[in-house]
Formats: structure tokens, sequence, C-alpha cells
């Protein structure tokens, strides 16, 4: 990654009109992800890192989804789509990637905001993640029961994968993204879907000050992108969400 590309964002990515969304959607997944994965009166703290990424990941693909799949685009234009042996389908796409990690300056990503904010805390360049190796381990291992599965350090490992993660907890973030307001804000325009990502970032980013004497912010974002990278590849049509009908 260039230097520009991990420098801290000078600015918030979304639109102004949107930044009372984006504050409201931010404070809800702040709450919520402590409340939901505590054990026991205890949250660990990978686990932590490796649920937001994972619903970053996916929130990535939903993201291109939205914005290039439909009338104008089928799945397979947009997609460069990998059937693997066991019959499973992933999904590639340089505008997922971009979402994910960028190497232009101008393009606020979840690289950015992560690493930023790992900079800001002390991490050096060097002890950042190498996502471009993360991105090949994803390709490698599609359809093998390592594919998703983080590589992080003996002694932290999260309680959850990340498909797990996204099976339990997906629906609920959905809903914080995309209900109004409680209390009616003329004006109010709900965030678009491909900042979606970027606020999870920003959640998972806002943890680290509090957390770093517990655990480094460059391990934090290294458990981040290793669940947010293969996440955006799976098949989302093949997700089994808790508590949905099956019929």
């Amino acid at each position: 990654m260039t230097e520009a590309a991990i420098a801290p964002a000078s600015q918030e990515p979304w639109e102004a009109s949107r930044d009372i969304a984006a504050q409201l959607a931010m404070g809800s997944l702040v709450k919520f992800f402590p409340k939901s994965l505590t054990q026991n009166g205890r949250l660990q703290l990978e686990t932590l890192f490796c649920t937001i990424g994972a619903l970053a990941g996916f929130a990535a693909q939903h993201a291109v989804r939205q914005e290039y799949v439909g009338e104008a685009h089928k799945e397979n234009e947009v997609f460069v789509i990998a059937l693997a042996p066991n019959g499973e389908r992933y999904f590639f796409a340089e505008q997922l990637n971009a979402l994910l990690v960028s190497e232009r300056p101008d393009i606020i990503s979840v690289w950015t905001i992560l690493g930023g904010a790992a900079l800001k805390l002390g991490a050096t360049k060097v002890q950042l993640p190498d996502c471009v190796d993360t991105f090949e381990r994803a390709t490698k291992s599609i359809g093998t029961p390592e594919f998703g599965i983080p590589r992080l350090p003996p002694g932290h490992k999260p309680y959850l994968t990340p498909r797990r993660a996204i099976e339990i907890f997906w629906p609920s973030v959905l809903q914080v993204f995309t209900r109004e307001p409680v209390v009616p804000v003329p004006g109010f325009k709900l965030v678009a879907p491909r900042h979606w990502p970027l606020v999870l970032a920003a959640v998972a980013a806002s943890f680290m000050p509090a957390l770093k004497d517990k655990l480094l912010p460059e391990l934090a974002m290294t458990i981040f992108m290793e669940a947010a990278i293969p996440m955006s590849k799976i098949d989302q049509c093949a997700v089994r969400f808790v508590g949905a009908r099956t019929h």
C-alpha cells in the first residue's frame, strides 16, 4: 500500500446531507456490538474486531450489488464469479476490493479509516497488515475449510468465525442502516450502502484508543481485515441468517 492510501482521512467519506444518519448508525452500533458480544461479563476483543470486520466485508459486496447490479447490468457483468469444487460461488470485482483497500489517495476505504486510526495511536506502516497477502489467501482457499478463517498470532482466536458473525448479526446491522429515526428529522437521508463498510470501519476505529493497551491497534486492524476480505467474496444468497425463515 502507498503512504497516501493509509493517511488519516481529513473528512467523513459520506455526503454532508447524510451525516446525521451516519452518526445515528455509529451511535447505535457502538453500543450494539459490545452488548451483543459480551459473554459472562467479558468482551473478547478479538471477536469484537472479527465480527465488525466480517460485517464490513459483507456490506461491501452488498453495496456493489445495490449500486451496479440491476436492470443495466447483470450479476456476471459486475462480478467475476468463481465456482469452487464443492459447488460454492465466490464473487470478485475491482469495485468491491476498492471499498476495502484503495491505493488511490482520493478514495477513502476501510483500510484508510483503520490504518489512519492505527497510525495515530502509534503503529508504524510496516506493522499494518499485508492485505495483498490476505486477498491472495482468500482466493486460493475458496471452497476449503481454511477459507475465511483469520490467520492470527497464537492466543488471539475469536470465538466466532467471520461467517457465523454474519449469520447472527447482519439482520440487525441491516436494520440499523435502513431504519428512519424515532424522532423525525427534516430532510433525513439514510446512509448510502456504499458507505456502510466505512461506517463499520469507523465504529471499529472508535474502539481502538480505549483498547490499545489490551489489543494493539495494528493487531485489531489485522483481525478486522482478515475477516472483511474473505467475507466480501461469499455468496450472499447462500447465507442462512439466524432467526430467518427457511421457507
